[in-house]
This record gives structure tokens, C-alpha cells and sequence, in this order.
């Protein structure tokens, strides 16, 4: 199983990641969305919500509750019985095709990870859990925050400050120190897009090199050799003339 965590204040650039990722067949998990649950449930900001919950239930509140989704999710799928039929090529007409499961590698993200305690946390239930943070400019991250009219997203630059203020507390610029990888999300949307998907296929979720078949045949017969090649000539006995020269002698 690989784990990797994204981490960014707000606007920068999370939930892109987790588009392309959902894409490319890896299940996500948004810390975010655990805190916008339980904002509902007690009808309260999700700044609030997610400084009760920690409070109430401890640091690792959140990150507990994205572990056992991602336990949940994986065990889910080795235990689908979807099989597979394996069909020998060979010409034993009684042999029968093995069945097999066809499993993909499990990799999962967890989107909005904000406290180093969080860090410590999954590195403690998954090894070699790695970092992405992705860093953004407040100017560039507001605006973004503007367009996309989440209900916890504000249209004030002070409330937006604020914002920043309260994550920092948090320890997520301690986060994005440590992280593995580092994205840069300003200018044209579409250079981040393609540096996601650079980052997914050489090292969130590589594609196996697949050996195609040789186009050289195996056990190719050898060229035949050149005619009456290393053997001796010997020209053919002619009875005939033989016995006339005797004859004329």
C-alpha cells in the first residue's frame, strides 16, 4: 500500500491534485471533507468545527477517521471476487484456463494535511508515507478562492488572512518544510496540471514497463550452406572411356 499526503493552505491548488488522481484510479480522502461534516452536524464554521473536534477527540482526530476510510476502502477491494480467466497459449485442447484475482496496487491520497502531528501520525500506520505540498501566492490563492464560491470560502481579504493565520497555528507551515515533494501552482493553470501528472506517473503511481514480444524468432533454422562447401571434389569414374584406352593399347 502507498500513502501520500497533500498538504497547501487554502487555494493553493489541493483539490486539482485529487481530480487528476480520481482520473488515473486512485482513491482519495479529504481531510477537509471530515471537518465540513461535522460543521453541519453542529451548525458551525469549519474553522470552529475543526478546533472542536480536535479538541474534544484529540490531535489525530481527523487523520483516525481518513485511516480507517482507506483500511475500509482496501479491504473492500481484495475481497471483490471478480476473477479472471488465464488462457494458456498451447495446443492442449484438455488443459483448462486458471482462474486468478486481478488486484491493482493499492494507493491512496489524503488531501489537507495541516498539523505535523497528522504527519506523525500515518507515518506511524503506513512506511514510506510521503509529502506533497503545493505553495501559492496569497494574491493568486484569494482569487481562486473568490471563483470557486465554497460556502467556507470568504470574499474578504481580512477574513482570507485570518484564515491563513488560524492554519498556521496549526502547524502546516512545519508540514510543508518537510515535505518530499514541492509543487508550484502560479501562471497558467494548465503548466500545474501537466506537472500533477508528471508527478503521478513517475512516482505516485508508475506504469510497469511491459516487454513486447520480439519480432525474432526463436530457434530460427541456419542458413543453408554454400553447395559442395568444404568437401573435396572428386570428378565421377567413366567406365566407358576408361576401357577404350585399354581397348587401343
Amino acid at each position: 500500500m502507498k500513502v501520500f499526503g497533500v498538504t497547501g493552505l487554502p487555494g493553493s491548488g489541493k483539490s486539482i491534485i485529487s481530480r487528476i488522481a480520481e482520473k488515473e484510479g486512485i482513491y482519495t480522502v479529504s481531510m477537509g471533507d471530515v471537518v465540513r461534516k461535522e460543521a453541519e452536524k453542529q451548525n458551525c464554521t469549519t474553522g470552529e468545527a475543526a478546533v472542536n473536534l480536535r479538541k474534544r477527540y484529540g490531535n489525530n482526530v481527523v487523520a483516525d477517521r481518513c485511516i480507517q476510510e482507506i483500511f475500509n476502502h482496501s479491504r473492500n477491494r481484495h475481497n471483490n471476487k471478480h476473477m479472471v480467466k488465464k488462457i494458456y497459449k498451447n495446443n492442449n485442447k484438455y488443459q483448462q484456463p486458471k482462474k486468478y484475482k486481478k488486484i491493482e496496487q493499492d494507493v491512496y491520497i489524503i488531501e489537507g494535511i495541516r498539523s505535523p502531528y497528522e504527519v506523525q501520525y500515518f507515518r506511524k500506520r503506513f512506511k514510506n508515507f510521503k509529502i506533497i505540498a503545493i505553495h501559492s501566492n496569497p494574491k493568486e490563492r484569494f482569487n481562486r478562492l473568490i471563483r470557486r464560491k465554497r460556502s467556507d470560502d470568504s470574499t474578504d481579504f481580512k477574513v482570507f488572512r485570518e484564515r491563513d493565520e488560524r492554519e498556521l497555528k496549526f502547524g502546516i507551515g512545519n508540514v510543508i518544510a518537510q515535505a518530499d515533494y514541492m509543487l508550484i501552482n502560479e501562471g497558467h493553470i494548465q503548466k500545474f496540471k501537466n506537472r500533477v501528472r508528471v508527478l503521478i506517473q513517475n512516482e505516485i503511481k508508475p506504469k510497469r514497463n511491459i516487454k513486447k514480444p520480439s519480432n525474432k524468432i526463436k530457434n530460427k533454422a541456419k542458413p543453408n550452406r554454400k553447395p559442395n562447401q568444404g568437401r573435396k571434389q572428386y570428378s565421377k569414374y567413366n567406365g566407358r572411356k576408361d576401357y577404350n584406352k585399354k581397348k587401343q593399347r
